[in-house]
């Protein structure tokens, strides 16, 4: 709680005006600034998501989500085996981009709302906007994950990242291994993240947030897999 040095009135935290009086009680902010917002998240994710709820604007949200429709698109291609059917890594590259930006505001959007819903059925308070930024800003280590670890994953093993023919495994198995666990790290990041962020923003309990983390994960995961498979069938 936040109390207010004009009338006294005791505030929710994630007020900036005073309810009683009116009076500013923290400072306003209309804008995110995007390294300083990450760096934040890195070294106190709590405050973070702090100041990501009171933001007036949530910046760079949509940018995010681009990076996740990346991320997801690639994964999706390489759980199919998608390598077998291509001869050449640009042309597979250049189709996980297209249907990555493709797919990625239509999921971000489900996401979102997807999320809200499961949220608001374990008791959280915040409003959709503030599912949508927490949600979004959550998705910075996916999008280093993307920026990062997968260019060198193409760059070091290319087209057999996405073949069983031969397997990653048989062609360089310390730097697949890696790899794939900078992956893993990315995606776990991103649940606690979220577990955080939605324990500020809907003021629920830690046990509830984490289970709406990673309920929601799974079922990103199954969901957008089933999908795609059937499009591919």
């Amino acid at each position: 709680m936040i109390v207010c040095s004009v009338c006294a009135h005791a505030n929710d935290d994630l007020q900036t005006i005073c309810s009683s009086c009116g009076s500013y009680i923290q400072d306003r902010v209309p804008n995110l600034d995007f390294f300083a917002t990450m760096w934040r998240l890195v070294e106190s994710p709590k405050e973070a998501f702090h100041k990501i709820t009171i933001a007036e604007h949530k910046n760079y949200v949509l940018l995010l989500m681009m990076f996740l429709g990346i991320a997801t698109s690639f994964g999706l291609l390489w759980a199919r085996h998608a390598g077998n059917e291509f001869d050449n890594l640009i042309y597979l590259i250049l189709l996980g981009f297209v249907i990555g930006l493709g797919i990625a505001l239509p999921i971000g959007l489900l996401l979102t709302v997807t999320v809200h819903w499961m949220l608001r059925l374990f008791g959280g308070k915040g409003t959709l906007k503030n599912t949508y930024g927490v949600l979004g800003w959550s998705l910075m280590p996916i999008m280093l994950s993307v920026s990062i670890v997968l260019p060198i994953e193409l760059a070091s093993i290319g087209l057999r990242l996405f073949s069983t023919n031969p397997s990653p495994m048989d062609v360089k198995p310390v730097v697949y291994i890696v790899l794939l666990g900078l992956d893993g790290f990315a995606v776990l990041w991103t649940i606690n993240l979220a577990r955080v962020g939605f324990c500020v923003a809907h003021k629920i309990s830690t046990w509830k947030s984490a289970s709406v983390s990673v309920l929601s994960a799974l079922l990103f995961s199954v969901a957008t897999y089933r999908l795609f498979a059937i499009l591919v069938i």
